[in-house]
C-alpha cells in the first residue's frame, strides 16, 4: 500500500476529505461545518495535506493548518494552529503519520506561518517526539462546582434526603461565593448582535500587554463563536461607561458550563467580575459546573483559582517551528480553550 502525502484540494477533495474526517476523528461534521472551519475562517482558508493510496487513490489521512492571525508584544504576524490529524485504522503506522506531519511542520518552518501550536493528543506525542518537537507547555481545566445536586445524588439513594442535602448545599456554595460580586465601575451584560469594531479595538489595546495570542477581531469572533454551526455561545461584556474593557465567551448544554475565553484589559477587577457574574448566571440556570482550560503557566489560572476553580486534568501544547522567530524575546504566550480549531 504505497503512500503518496500532497496539498488537498478543498473544493475537489471536499467530499472524500469529509468521508474521511467522519469516519475518524469527528462523527458529527456535515458539510455546513466543515465549510464554516475549513473555508469560511476570516483569517484565511485551512491549507491541508492528505494521504493518499497510490493504488486506489483513496484518502487514507489529512492533518490542516488553520491560519490564526496572532499579536506579537502588540505587532501582527501569521499564524496557525493544527489540527484534524487523522489516519484511518488499517493505515495507522509511524511512516504515514510522520509524512503528514512533517509536512504541516514545513509550511510553519517555511516562514508562510511566523507562529504555531498545536494540542496534540497522546497518539501524537510519538509522532512529535520521532520529529524533534518536544511539547512543554500545557493546557490546564479549572473546574467549579455551582451546585452539589448530581454529586449528591450519586451517593444518597433517598430522592427526599437528596433533595434536602443539595438545597443545603447548594446555599454554602452561593454564600462562597459573596466577596467574589462585581465592582459597581464597571457595567456587565449579555452582548446581542454581531462583535462591532469595539471589540477589534479593544484586542489592539489589551495585546500589547499578554505577548503572544491570537488577534480577536470583531470579524474573528462573530465566525469563531457566533457563526458556529452546532454549538451556541454567549458573551458578556464589561463596560466603563461606553468603553468596552473586557467580556467572557461561555457554552454550555444541560448542566454543565464551558469559558472558553476571557479577554480585557489586565485590570484584574474587571476579570473577577466577569467571572463573578458569569457564575451567578450559570447558577440562575441550573448549571452544575462551570470549567475553563488556559495556558498553565498564564496569570488566569490563579485569578480563576481565587475565584474558587480548582485544577482537573491537563494536556500538552506544542509551540512549533517557527515560534522562536516571531516571537522574539520569549514573549509569554496566552492561550485558552477558543483558541483551539473549532
Amino acid at each position: 500500500m504505497p503512500i503518496a502525502v500532497r496539498r488537498a484540494d478543498l473544493h475537489a477533495d471536499r467530499v472524500p476529505l469529509i468521508e474521511l474526517l467522519v469516519s475518524s476523528l469527528r462523527p458529527d461534521l456535515d458539510g455546513r461545518e466543515f465549510d464554516w472551519l475549513y473555508r469560511e475562517n476570516p483569517h484565511g482558508a485551512a491549507r491541508v495535506w492528505v494521504a493518499e493510496d497510490s493504488d486506489t487513490g483513496a484518502l487514507v489521512g489529512a492533518a490542516a493548518a488553520f491560519p490564526r492571525r496572532m499579536f506579537v508584544n502588540g505587532g501582527e504576524v501569521s499564524g496557525c494552529v493544527l489540527g484534524d490529524f487523522c489516519i484511518r485504522p488499517s493505515y495507522r503506522s509511524l511512516g504515514p503519520a510522520l509524512q503528514l506531519q512533517r509536512a504541516c511542520l514545513a509550511e510553519v518552518d517555511s516562514g508562510l506561518f511566523a507562529l504555531g501550536y498545536d494540542f496534540p493528543g497522546q497518539g501524537m506525542l510519538a509522532v512529535y517526539k520521532r520529529l524533534g518537537v518536544e511539547p512543554r507547555e500545557r493546557m490546564i481545566r479549572l473546574a467549579k462546582p455551582l451546585r452539589a445536586d448530581r454529586k449528591i445524588a450519586e451517593k444518597v439513594r433517598s430522592r427526599g434526603v437528596a433533595r434536602g442535602l443539595s438545597a443545603l448545599s447548594n446555599v454554602v456554595l452561593k454564600l462562597r461565593d459573596r466577596g467574589s460580586k462585581q465592582a459597581k465601575k464597571w457595567a456587565i451584560s449579555l452582548h446581542e448582535g454581531d462583535c462591532g469594531e469595539e471589540f477589534s479595538a479593544l484586542a489592539r489595546e489589551a495585546s500589547a500587554a499578554l505577548g503572544v495570542c491570537v488577534v480577536r477581531s470583531a470579524a474573528y469572533l462573530d465566525w469563531r463563536f457566533l457563526k458556529h454551526p452546532s454549538r451556541p455561545y454567549e458573551i458578556l461584556t464589561a463596560r466603563c461607561g461606553d468603553a468596552l474593557v473586557g467580556y467572557v465567551i461561555f457554552t454550555h448544554r444541560g448542566e454543565d458550563a464551558s469559558v472558553v475565553d476571557l479577554f480585557g484589559l489586565l485590570e484584574s477587577e474587571i476579570l473577577r467580575g466577569l467571572v463573578a457574574r458569569l457564575v451567578a448566571l450559570l447558577r440562575e440556570r441550573g448549571v452544575i459546573t462551570a470549567s475553563a482550560a488556559v495556558l498553565a503557566t498564564h496569570a488566569h489560572v490563579a485569578l480563576l483559582e481565587s475565584l474558587g476553580f480548582h485544577r482537573r486534568e491537563s494536556c500538552p501544547v506544542a509551540l512549533l517551528p517557527g515560534t522562536e522567530r516571531g516571537a522574539e524575546g520569549g514573549a509569554p504566550w496566552f492561550l485558552m480553550d477558543g483558541d483551539r480549531d473549532s
